[in-house]
């Protein structure tokens, strides 16, 4: 299976998570983006796409992430060939826009049709657990949703 790891990140926390996650699965292919580099065609012919996004400023996408999340909303291409995961980073200090910048991007991709087989985890900065120990622990389910469900028919 192929995947590719989109990650949003303002100091890099979310991308050494991307890279434990990949670590985990050695039997799958995985291709690790940041969204800085990416662009809308970058998506095109994903089947299977994980987001790992860290929370900024007041619940924000991370800014070198803003450009890509802009051109996507305003595109909206259809993602509905996209099954999707998200790992959304956040502190818990701040209880109003916890973990946001992920659920800014799930929310985004469902509204472009994608589908995400389990529901987004979210990790706390401030906790006391591993972040990146949680995000493998909630990858394995995740993975493990994607081998057990057909891949998504993608329109002609």
């Amino acid at each position: 299976m192929k995947i590719l790891i989109l990650v949003a990140s303002m100091t890099g926390t979310a991308e050494m998570i991307a890279e434990d996650i990949r670590d985990a699965h050695p039997q799958h292919q995985w291709t690790i983006l940041m969204a800085e580099r990416g662009t809308a065609a970058a998506l095109e012919g994903v089947t299977d796409l994980l987001i790992v996004s860290s929370t900024y400023g007041q619940g924000e996408i991370p800014d070198p992430a803003k450009p890509l999340y802009a051109a996507l909303d305003s595109a909206r291409p259809d993602l509905s060939g996209v099954r999707y995961g998200v790992v959304a980073l956040g502190d818990s200090n701040y209880p109003a826009t916890f973990a946001n910048g992920g659920r800014l991007w799930d929310a985004l991709m469902a509204r472009s049709g994608g589908r995400a087989p389990v529901q987004l985890v979210t990790l706390d900065a401030s906790g006391a657990d591993d972040m990146s120990a949680l995000a493998v622990q909630w990858s394995v389910g995740w993975v493990r949703a994607l081998e057990c469900d057909a891949p998504v028919a993608r329109a002609a």
